[in-house]
């Protein structure tokens, strides 16, 4: 056996050891979105070949077992979203070929040791970690660090840390006479040219402000928030059609046909369709079908959003497709959350990858 997935199976109780430790030619694993408890077996040690473990959304608890990072092979490791305590292991580093670690939503402890392998993802948002972020881990996004008492580029400055001093102040020359001050004319002159670029400063802004103002009354060709300006006008026809308010998301796999979005992974966040047309966006690409936003969440939660613009296809249809997308599992896939469709507008809702497009890695841009 080299491979065991069983996402999303209603799978309940503690792993027993002598099980899938046994499996010693198993390359993934993936057990995510179950409700498995306890702690991770220890004959997982045996799984010398294992490349990709993926146990998050479950209720996992007690300390991240330290040789989860001893094992030659493994790639990716995910565990957020379950119940793991204690401080993160300190021998990250030799598992030389991880390149993603994923550890948010837990109640782990204490300060994040300095890893010096080369992560392409990394989050530990959401648990109870304190002091600094290490220095290799600083290009990393705010949201991997959010829901912690951190410090430290990406986030606010420590206290205390070194800033760079002032420039002493240079003291005027001495033995100045008062033939050195300045003339009554050159005073008039400077107070002029303040007076006049003050005007000039209000000008602009004013010339900007009726800019702006047109924009607003006419169509605007970049918001802040593209998710939310391509698709409230679409939702709002379609909820006053209907006669009825926007129903909360399903939070189950398919769900009910709803004006709001239709979740196909539980449990991987709070919110819903008008939290998501509230979330800040920004432009990640445009292609054949429709262009793709980040959107980010206050509370800290970041997710990819496909709007496909041209797509018609029947509602029947879309839904069925999209049951068949969400529940298939790969590591090269990503996960997709949720969707919405209606006549005018349709929303694919999936997991946000931080290290750019698969074109950008191949070429550069």
């Amino acid at each position: 056996v080299t491979a065991l997935r069983l996402p999303g199976a209603g799978l309940f109780g503690s792993l027993p050891l002598g099980g899938i430790g046994n499996l010693t030619q198993l390359q993934t694993l993936s057990l995510r979105f179950n409700s498995l408890s306890g702690p991770i077996p220890s004959d997982f040690s045996n799984l010398v070949l294992l490349r990709y473990l993926y146990l998050q959304g479950n209720a996992f608890s007690g300390e991240i077992p330290p040789f989860l990072f001893t094992l030659p092979s493994v790639i990716r490791i995910n565990l957020g979203e379950n119940r793991f305590s204690g401080r993160i292991p300190g021998n990250v580093n030799n598992a030389t070929r991880l390149v993603t670690l994923y550890l948010e939503k837990n109640q782990l402890t204490g300060s994040i040791p300095e890893i010096t392998i080369t992560l392409q993802q990394f989050n530990v948002s959401s648990n109870q970690l304190n002091g600094s972020v290490p220095d290799s881990l600083s290009g990393f996004p705010q949201s991997a660090f959010e829901g912690n008492t951190l410090c430290g580029k990406p986030l606010n400055p420590c206290e205390g840390d070194a800033e760079t001093p002032n420039s002493p102040p240079v003291s005027p020359p001495s033995g100045k006479k008062d033939s050195d001050k300045l003339s009554a004319g050159a005073i008039a002159g400077i107070v002029i040219g303040c007076v006049a670029g003050l005007l000039l400063l209000l000008l602009i802004i004013f010339c900007l402000c009726r800019k702006k103002k047109g924009e607003e009354n006419g169509q605007p060709r970049n918001v802040e928030a593209p998710v939310a300006a391509a698709t409230s006008a679409a939702v709002h026809k379609e909820s006053s059609a209907a006669n009825v308010p926007p129903a909360k998301a399903s939070g189950s796999g398919g769900g009910a046909v709803s004006k709001d979005l239709t979740f196909l992974m539980k449990s991987f966040g709070e919110f819903d369709l008008d939290g998501l047309l509230k979330a800040s966006a920004e432009v990640l690409g445009k292609g054949t079908v429709g262009s793709s936003y980040k959107a980010s969440f206050e509370h800290g939660l970041v997710v990819a959003v496909k709007r496909l613009r041209d797509v018609v296809v029947p509602e029947k249809d879309f839904r069925e497709r999209l049951q068949v997308l969400g529940s298939m599992s790969h590591p090269n896939l990503v996960t997709l959350i949720a969707y919405y469709f209606s006549p005018d507008e349709k929303l694919l809702v999936s997991e946000y990858m931080s290290r750019g497009s698969l074109s950008a890695l191949l070429h550069g841009t």
